[in-house]
């Protein structure tokens, strides 16, 4: 479970990881120079989503401190450095790309995303070193499943996105079910953010919610930027108030200001907010006011209280950094122990040709369930005994898992700005 971190801890943390760029060779000293693999973390390290860039450098910091210190893998060490995609633009995330291409002993390029369509993966793809990915695996899914072979160094540890669309009105039925909602009507809010991560999902809830009874009753989309101020559209959707509130903003700091406002004055809505909450940053910004908020994740970390290595990993994040991480932290400190168990497959991190190809024969237990990849679209399987859906609910900081019962770690409960 996840305690309350203070946001000046975590922003003070975060200010000071952004610049420090290649800090990974410190942890492995004196290494010869033909035997330094580099790791590049590919990331977004300022703007809305700077948070998860940070967490997916750490996770992967963390891995090569451990497996250097073990003495690396036949002698090769890992250097772990940032390439920054600044705040996505195209421009910036060719020149991040450019800055790869051109860096001695490249090994593998992690991250939780290189941008929110997957354009970098045309020229990523040239270089042919092995990229492992952990977000927006729909767009990457879109484009390689045109030239799989085209592909062949490109893998997501994150599965479709397909149950973002269809899955929330079945746990709001469980929870009608076990009495902790009950809705007066069958309506609902939305709200899309216009970005290829979120419309998809947006455009897919809207079709599930209906198909489920459920009446649309407001819905708009907000521009792909810093958002500060909801408050007109929250006093838009307080005029006829709904039953349930979706909103899809993915950023953690513009939900979470989106949770503050609406608890200015609550609406006896149900509140789901796509992903964004599962960033510690959103209870740091948030605090009291998130408990009660639902979200949901593919591909998230089980529950260390139903998976060891997740408490384990989980563990050492907080005493390395001081505080607990999103996804990201988790999941590319498992890419590079997977990076390491094709290494010693291998034996030549330059020829990638063979690294790819045994990282495409991954199976293996992660701390997010089974990953196998669908070789027609490189994305890891979801489903049962693959990587499940998972929805959670915060309460006084904690992330219960309430969905599904197998991993679940307790049960939903009612809003308490519904209970009052």
């Amino acid at each position: 479970m996840q305690a309350i971190q203070t946001s000046i801890i975590r922003r003070q943390f975060i200010a000071g990881a952004i610049a420090l760029t290649t800090v990974a060779t410190a942890s492995a000293p004196a290494i010869a120079q033909d035997k330094t693999i580099v790791l590049g973390v590919l990331g977004a390290f300022a703007g809305p989503f700077a948070a998860d860039a940070v967490e997916g450098y750490n996770g992967a910091l963390l891995a090569a401190k451990e497996i250097n210190a073990a003495g690396g893998v036949d002698g090769y060490m890992f250097d772990v450095q940032q390439f920054d995609t600044k705040e996505m633009t195209p421009d910036a995330v060719l020149a991040a790309v450019e800055r790869l291409k051109a860096t001695p002993n490249l090994g593998a390029i992690v991250t939780p995303f290189g941008s929110l369509s997957g354009f970098e993966m045309e020229y990523v793809a040239d270089i042919g070193v092995p990229y492992m990915v952990a977000a927006n695996s729909n767009q990457y899914r879109s484009i390689i499943q045109e030239d799989p072979d085209k592909f062949s160094n490109v893998w997501s540890l994150a599965p479709s996105y397909d149950a973002y669309q269809t899955e929330l009105p079945f746990v709001i039925k469980e929870m009608i079910d076990n009495g902790t909602f009950a809705p007066e009507e069958k309506t609902y809010a939305i709200i899309g953010s216009d970005n290829p991560y979120s419309m998809p999902i947006y455009e897919g809830l809207k079709k599930a919610m209906e198909a489920e009874g459920w009446t649309k009753v407001f819905d708009d989309v907000v521009p792909p930027v810093e958002i500060n101020d909801w408050r007109v559209m929250l006093n838009q959707i307080r005029a006829n108030p709904p039953a349930v509130i979706i909103n899809t903003e993915a950023s953690s700091s513009n939900a979470a200001a989106f949770m503050n406002q609406f608890m200015e004055d609550p609406t006896d809505s149900l509140l789901f907010i796509q992903y964004a909450p599962s960033v510690p940053e959103f209870v740091d910004l948030t605090r009291k006011n998130s408990t009660g908020v639902l979200y949901n994740m593919l591909g998230g970390p089980i529950s260390g209280e139903v998976r060891p290595r997740t408490k384990e990993i989980g563990e050492k994040y907080v005493e390395e950094y001081g505080y607990d991480s999103s996804i990201y932290g988790y999941i590319v400190y498992e890419m590079v122990y997977l990076y390491k168990d094709i290494l010693e497959e291998v034996g030549d991190p330059m020829n990638y040709e063979a690294m790819s190809a045994a990282l495409a024969k991954t199976d293996k237990e992660m701390v997010h369930g089974r990953v196998k990849f669908d070789p027609a679209t490189h994305l890891s399987i979801q489903g049962d005994g693959y990587l499940p859906i998972q929805f959670y609910q915060i309460w006084e900081g904690d992330r219960i898992t309430i969905y599904p019962q197998e991993f679940a770690t307790g049960d939903s409960q009612t809003p308490p700005w519904m209970a009052e």
